[in-house]
């Protein structure tokens, strides 16, 4: 009998993925705590990283609970919903500018939630949506530019704010869905040459005809010349090394980072708390979190190709292309091997809005995870 209810268990819950959420949920809790300590709303800040997670526990158990096979007919819908969530922070009014980017809602002056989040999500289910009407033979021209054009809409809104970090995760999680969709590793090619062209074009032209602003250019510059911008992203990247390295093996210790604590390393809880976490737990603290990142994708994994139809595979593709591109970039620009982009690190950074989109995440997850034996 307690053998059964076991099996009961694990048939509608993925074990290991709510295991590895929770470890992941602790230790970035933690380590928010100890990067925001310094501040003088430090306390705060904690308490609404704690309410994030809080929050987030409702579209987790909203997703869970949903059978995500009937998001299927409403494709529709949610594109509008994908295009209004984007568009919402140019609406006058509401919008909210932070880091050179309109892309918060606020009210009364105070920044609410980045919609953008939320959007990555709807992105995911619409491109699963779309690619799956394929049934993994994605190979005519026209069928590859319909995908495409779904892509591109929120794309192209999320680039006018301008946010180039989470556009290019927008187009990380069309590419590793379109991976599993079928996709021919001819337009993979054609693809990548159309992103090298665009990005040598968006880099040369001025600002005010759509090229890069000079705060993103100097983002990019500084990847290959340290000395680019010496006071702004080579500022940023010189000290997050620094922080990295005095960490050595084990740490300096929870709340004793020198680089931290003395202000020399910008933006510590959000997109370089990873090299908080270098120099206050060392290289034995960077190993842990990747193993749990690593346990993560490789669950997420195991609940892609458990699924019985392409669609919830998709699903599952979508979320562990969005995990992973955001931990690649993150850590590797806290170690100068990946341009700054201000991309965030999952359920470490600070951030309400990323929080609660990566629990809703988890809930898709687990999902797809209940229905895959009722699935056709």
């Amino acid at each position: 009998m307690i053998r059964s209810a076991q099996e009961r268990l694990t048939s509608r819950v993925s074990v290991p993925l709510l295991v590895f959420l929770v470890l992941l949920l602790v230790y970035g809790a933690v380590l928010v705590q100890s990067a925001t300590s310094g501040f003088t709303a430090g306390s705060a800040m904690f308490r609404r990283q704690l309410l994030g997670m809080g929050i987030g526990l409702i579209p987790l158990a909203v997703a869970w609970g949903m059978d995500y096979t009937k998001l299927k007919g409403w494709l529709g819908p949610l594109v509008l919903l994908d295009a209004l969530l984007i568009i919402s922070p140019r609406i006058p009014g509401l919008g909210y500018s932070a880091g050179g980017a309109t892309s918060w809602l606020a009210f009364g002056g105070i920044r609410l939630f980045q919609p953008s989040e939320p959007a990555k999500l709807v992105t995911i289910v619409v491109m699963a949506a779309v690619i799956s009407q394929y049934k993994g033979r994605l190979q005519k021209p026209a069928d590859v530019f319909r995908v495409a054009a779904y892509l591109m809409l929120p794309v192209g809104l999320i680039l006018l704010q301008p946010d180039l970090g989470t556009g290019l995760v927008f187009i990380a999680i069309a590419l590793g869905m379109l991976l599993v969709g079928g996709l021919q590793a001819r337009w993979f090619a054609l693809f990548g040459v159309v992103m090298i062209l665009a990005g040598i074009l968006v880099f040369a032209l001025p600002s005010e005809y759509g090229g890069l602003k000079e705060y993103q250019r100097n983002r990019l510059l500084v990847f290959i010349d340290n000395e680019v911008d010496p006071r702004g992203a080579g500022y940023n990247l010189a000290q997050s090394k620094i922080a990295i390295g005095s960490g050595g093996l084990t740490g300096k210790g929870l709340g004793s980072g020198t680089q931290s604590n003395l202000n020399f390393l910008p933006e510590r809880h959000t997109d370089f708390i990873f090299a908080v976490l270098g120099e206050e737990t060392g290289f034995a603290g960077t190993m842990l979190l990747l193993a749990l990142y690593l346990g993560l994708l490789v669950t997420a994994l195991e609940i892609a190709t458990s699924s019985r139809d392409l669609f919830g595979s998709l699903i599952a593709a979508g979320v562990i292309s969005m995990w992973t591109f955001q931990v690649m970039i993150n850590a590797g620009m806290n170690l100068g091997i990946m341009p700054i982009t201000g991309i965030p690190l999952p359920f470490m950074s600070f951030g309400s809005s990323f929080m609660v989109t990566n629990l809703g995440a988890t809930g898709m997850l687990l999902s797809v995870w209940a229905r895959r034996y009722g699935a056709r």
